[in-house]
């Protein structure tokens, strides 16, 4: 018994810190990119590629790898990420130019799509099920811990240490966690049988093009290659349906689909409001980008305060129903955002932030709970992936969404009540999915 808690323990720590990790690295770099910009001698539109070639490289790999890691073993290609991961962090350190260091961010992003693929998938297979949600809770907890402390940390260590100094620390982090995995991982085979490379390749061309196209969906070339990656990604889930290579049969479920589907919109909805409210303090309300930075931690903190209590809930309740309610409470959120001026009081903007957080922890880890529950072990690192590929598409496009707002108003505040408009919308659809996820867990029960 003890040896089994301890097995599970150190899985749990293990699958926590690299999940720290890949958060950490999204959030930290966004503070180091004016510096970057000025040391590679590149325009600050070039620089914001070490950020999306990351988030790129992730959202087009994650489900071909997560198909994978069932196939050949999710410790095994968590730990390998894990190492990758390390690798392409001190290569960055070392590299000399604008080129290589957008070389390494993608193999960096390759690499982090290895671990957000299998880390919850192997949690899950270690974990009873009457103790999975309070282990993928905490799991949560530490991403959104990530997304807290690297605005903090990336904006100190670059000042003082240099943008440098944030990728060292992430290799010191990585190679904790693989010194973790080697010792009380398995590296046990999967249970799928081989992938398909023509659909793999195929999943992975449709969300490069939605994702490139929609960043540039304000001109005839990017609205042809966005519309042209959405037909393909459509054909490649016919395909699927037909004969699964990548997905397993239960992923066209209904409720599977519809919680995906809440995820995706839920991402879209939310994971630009930073973006928005820190132009809106600097550009608006004149703060500093530290005094920016100290007041949009409201959200992640209380998202990770919550987040372990949300996932215990999952545990006693239909967790597709609690993620109905934080979807809910995240209309809200963003609701009360609407009113915004120039002079709106700042605490105001505190407890928006920190309702929005609260129903981020009622929604993530009920909702990554629900869809682990719909899904045979079998395919618990598939299943992990397409979530983490709807994560992936959802950030993307949140943030093209504010692109295309800017670039059609160009008065600040307009543009960001436009855009929230749209995220109210896109929060309420959200809300509606999750219902139908509800209600077929319900169905599926009885």
């Amino acid at each position: 018994m003890v040896e089994r808690f301890r097995s599970s323990f150190s899985v749990l720590l293990a699958t926590t810190i690299a999940s720290f990790l890949t958060s950490f690295t999204t959030s930290s770099i966004t503070i180091a990119l004016p510096t970057m910009a000025t040391e590679f001698r590149v325009s600050l539109a070039d620089v914001n590629w070490v950020a999306n070639i990351f988030l790129l490289a992730v959202a087009s790999t994650v489900l071909v790898v997560g198909r994978v890691s069932d196939w050949l073993g999710r410790e095994r290609v968590f730990t390998l990420g894990t190492a990758l991961f390390a690798v392409a962090s001190v290569a960055i350190v070392l590299s000399s130019s604008y080129e290589l260091v957008l070389a390494f961010r993608f193999l960096q992003g390759v690499a982090s799509s290895m671990i957000t693929g299998t880390a919850v998938a192997i949690l899950s297979d270690a974990l009873p099920r009457e103790r999975r949600g309070m282990g993928i809770g905490i799991n949560v907890t530490a991403v959104y811990l990530g997304l807290s402390l690297g605005p903090l940390a990336g904006g100190y260590m670059t000042a003082y240490l240099g943008w440098r100094s944030i990728f060292i620390l992430k290799t010191a982090i990585a190679l904790l966690s693989l010194a973790i995995a080697a010792l009380y991982l398995g590296m046990g085979r999967g249970f799928a049988p081989r992938p398909s490379i023509f659909t793999a390749l195929l999943e992975a061309i449709a969300v490069v093009l939605v994702i490139y196209g929609t960043s540039a969906i304000g001109t005839l070339h990017g609205l042809l290659t966005a519309v042209s990656g959405w037909a393909l990604l459509i054909t490649w889930l016919f395909i699927e349906y037909r004969k699964p290579q990548l997905l397993h049969t239960s992923m066209f479920r209904r409720g599977f689909l519809s919680a995906n589907t809440a995820a995706l919109l839920n991402y879209s909805a939310t994971y630009a409001l930073t973006i928005l409210l820190s132009s809106y303090l600097q550009k608006i309300r004149n703060f500093t980008p530290s005094e920016a930075g100290l007041i949009l931690t409201a959200q992640p903190v209380a998202q990770a305060m919550l987040s372990p209590v949300g996932g215990m809930l999952a545990d006693r309740y239909n967790p597709s129903a609690l993620a109905s309610i934080g979807m809910a409470v995240i209309a809200v959120g963003i609701t009360s955002l609407t009113p915004i001026s120039r002079e709106t009081m700042v605490t105001h903007i505190i407890y928006s932030l920190v309702l929005l957080g609260i129903g981020f922890a009622f929604f993530a880890s009920p909702n990554a709970t629900a869809i682990m529950n719909m899904s045979p072990r079998e395919a618990y690192g598939t299943a992990t992936s397409l979530l983490a590929t709807m994560r992936s598409l959802g950030q993307a496009l949140s943030t093209s969404i504010i692109t295309a707002v800017m670039n059609m108003q160009k008065d600040l505040l307009t543009a960001i009540k436009t855009s929230l408009t749209i995220y109210i919308a896109l929060s309420i659809a959200g809300v509606v999915l999750s219902l139908m996820a509800k209600q077929s867990t319900e169905h599926s029960k009885s």
